[in-house]
C-alpha cells in the first residue's frame, strides 16, 4: 500500500474514536448499521461471489451498482479485491496465500497483507478475474479511482448531517467493516468449527457471520466456492 494510502487507511481507522465525542442518538446508531450492512453487500455480493467465484450473472448496470456499493467501503478496487481472493483459494494456507495465519502471523494474516505487503499491490494481468472484467470500462474506472466512491460518501453524509453523521455514518462503520473482512482472513483459519475436511484450515465462525452477513460459513464456502449460497 503506497504511503498516501496507508495514511488515509490509518486515519480512517483512528477517526473511529471521535464516536465517543458525540452521544448517540436512536438515528446514529441506525445509521452505522445501515452503512456498515449496505456495504458490506457490495464487498460479498459482487466483490465475492459475483466476481471472484462467478456463483451467479449479474447485469452490467446491477453490477456496477453494487460494485460501487462495495468500493465505497475503502477496501480498493475491485479487480483488485477480486482477484486477491483467488490467490486466497488457490494457495489456501499454504505460501502464495496472501493472508494465511497458518503460512503466516495472525497480524499478516488480519491487516498487515493487506497494509504493509507490497507483494499484494497489483493483481497479474493473467488473473482470471483481470481476463474477464476489464473488457468492462467501467469497472476498471472503479478500479483505478476506488477513492472516489467513499470521499462522495463522506461528502454527502457530512453535508446531510454534519460531523455526526460523517463520524456514525463513515468513520465508525468503515472501521467495523475492515475488520469484519479481515477477521475472515484471520479469525476464520484459526476459531471456530469444521463441518468438511477441506485441504485448508478454514473455519465457521457464527460470530463473524453475523458481522459479515454470513460469509463467516467460511469452512462451507471453501468446500463449495462456487455456491452462491451465505449462510
Amino acid at each position: 500500500m503506497g504511503r498516501a494510502n496507508l495514511v488515509l487507511f490509518w486515519s480512517i481507522q483512528a477517526s473511529a474514536l471521535l464516536a465517543f465525542a458525540h452521544p448517540p442518538t436512536l438515528g446514529l446508531v441506525a445509521l452505522p448499521l445501515a452503512s456498515h450492512y449496505g456495504r458490506m453487500i457490495g464487498i460479498t455480493l459482487c466483490f465475492h461471489r459475483h466476481m471472484a467465484h462467478r456463483a451467479f450473472h449479474l447485469s452490467r448496470p446491477v453490477r456496477f451498482f453494487f460494485a460501487w456499493l462495495g468500493v465505497s467501503a475503502l477496501q480498493k478496487g475491485p479487480l483488485w479485491w477480486a482477484g486477491n481472493h483467488l490467490y486466497h483459494h488457490k494457495f489456501a494456507d499454504r505460501e502464495g496465500d496472501p493472508h494465511s495465519p497458518v503460512a503466516s502471523s495472525f497480524y499478516h494474516a488480519h491487516m498487515g497483507w493487506f497494509t504493509n505487503d507490497i507483494r499484494w499491490d497489483n493483481v497479474s494481468a493473467d488473473n482470471p478475474v483481470v481476463r474477464e472484467f476489464t473488457r468492462f470500462p467501467e469497472m476498471r474506472w472503479l478500479d483505478r479511482y476506488y477513492a472516489v466512491p467513499p470521499i462522495l460518501l463522506a461528502l454527502g453524509l457530512f453535508l446531510a448531517g454534519g460531523w455526526p453523521a460523517l463520524v456514525y455514518g463513515f468513520c465508525l462503520p468503515t472501521f467495523t467493516l475492515a475488520h469484519s473482512t479481515f477477521a475472515i482472513n484471520s479469525i476464520n483459519h484459526r476459531f471456530g468449527s469444521r463441518r468438511f475436511p477441506t485441504n485448508d484450515n478454514s473455519r465457521n465462525n457464527f460470530w463473524t457471520a453475523l458481522l459479515t452477513l454470513g460469509e463467516g460459513w467460511h469452512n462451507n464456502h471453501h468446500r463449495f466456492q462456487s455456491s452462491e449460497k451465505q449462510g
